[in-house]
């Protein structure tokens, strides 16, 4: 049995670790070959499980227990501390936004969710630090895409090229635009990548762009055609489980979907419809106006 294998040791080793590990990582790292060592190693684990630090999975895996659990000082909190963003089509007039918040947009391809989210910076890049993550276009496309806009040169905000993880990357405080999160054909992932993306938050928003399934298309008796746009990006009700507000595009028409926290209490958002027109430019939304009829 060797002498330097402790408790103590095992202790410091399991500190560095994140989530789960196998007893052969630690084999392998601390340097334990005979069965002696092995076995001795077991008694160790048994005892640590014991104090609450780690939790046995089975087949010899194991799980650092995450025990924290900040107090939140919630009466000490200033409800009005909301976040003054201003969006497109005017929905902060329906809608309030607070510090670590997640916002969706969701769109078919070819919708407008890109030309949404450049206009979103546009809107509110003099009053706060927004970091754009692309996953979506050239530099010179975006180029292309943001002329019209009469950006500033330099822009007053970053551009970084990111595909996945966004949460190692994001800076808790500031306005994070992610064009947009495309996880293939992983789409199950989509609502734990949003996940991780609210848990880095602290005083910062996420507007985050999806992409949508295409619509459904179904025949009447009479032999109609007729399509029917879906509203919940790929990943289906897991994309909607962080959002305070959920947008969706689709036929020249954008829908406030969901709105956790309505600006006026006797107006609610919920459904709100707008149509419109992309301009030739195909980044201003043109022709807007409120759509009250029937979902054709």
């Amino acid at each position: 049995m060797p002498k330097l294998l402790t408790q103590a040791l095992i202790e410091q080793w399991i500190s560095l670790v994140k989530g789960k590990f196998n007893v052969r990582e630690i084999w392998a790292e601390v340097g334990i070959e005979s069965p002696e060592g092995k076995q001795h190693l077991r008694v160790i684990l048994s005892r640590i499980e014991a104090k609450g630090i780690i939790s046995s999975n089975g087949g010899g895996g194991y799980r650092r227990l995450d025990i924290e659990a900040p107090i939140i000082a919630w009466q000490a909190a200033d409800p009005n501390k909301v976040v003054l963003l201003r969006f497109p089509f005017s929905e902060h007039e329906f809608v309030k936004i607070y510090p670590k918040s997640i916002i969706i947009i969701a769109g078919s391809k070819n919708a407008g969710k890109t030309a949404y989210l450049y206009n979103f910076i546009s809107l509110n890049m003099s009053q706060f630090k927004i970091d754009l993550f692309n996953s979506e276009t050239s530099p010179e496309q975006m180029q292309d895409r943001f002329s019209p806009l009469n950006i500033p040169d330099p822009a007053p905000f970053n551009v970084y090229e990111r595909y996945d993880n966004f949460a190692d990357v994001i800076h808790p405080d500031r306005i994070s635009v992610i064009d947009y999160l495309d996880l293939n054909s992983e789409i199950y992932l989509v609502g734990a990548e949003i996940d991780a993306i609210f848990r880095k938050l602290k005083q910062g928003v996420a507007v985050i762009g999806l992409q949508k399934p295409p619509p459904n298309v179904i025949f009447t008796k009479s032999g109609a055609k007729k399509v029917i746009e879906r509203d919940l990006a790929y990943g289906g009700g897991f994309t909607a489980k962080r959002a305070v507000l959920y947008i969706t595009m689709g036929a020249n028409r954008l829908k406030i979907l969901y709105v956790k926290s309505p600006k006026q209490p006797k107006i609610n958002p919920n459904n709100m419809t707008w149509t419109f027109n992309i301009a030739e430019d195909g980044i201003h939304f043109e022709s807007i106006q409120r759509f009250y009829g029937e979902e054709e």
